[in-house]
């Protein structure tokens, strides 16, 4: 319980007055952290994909030219 005034009338609150918005606090901060964490590994898993394709293609395009030399 938390007491408020100095004087001869006193107020209590509840602690569940802090107790529920700091729970809810803490879950909309760890709900939005791994929402973050997840977006940035899918950009960095996307852009490992994409440099492997372009390697692929890049490897393709070469064999093919040598192939057109010979």
């Amino acid at each position: 319980m938390v007491e408020f005034g100095s004087g001869p009338v006193k107020e209590t609150i509840d602690n569940t007055v802090f107790i529920i918005p700091g729970i809810v606090v803490v879950l909309l901060v760890g709900f939005f952290s791994f929402k973050l964490v997840s977006s940035l590994r899918e950009k960095q898993k996307a852009r490992e994909e994409k440099k492997k394709l372009k390697q692929q293609r890049k490897e393709k395009d070469g064999s093919q030219k040598n192939k057109k030399k010979k």
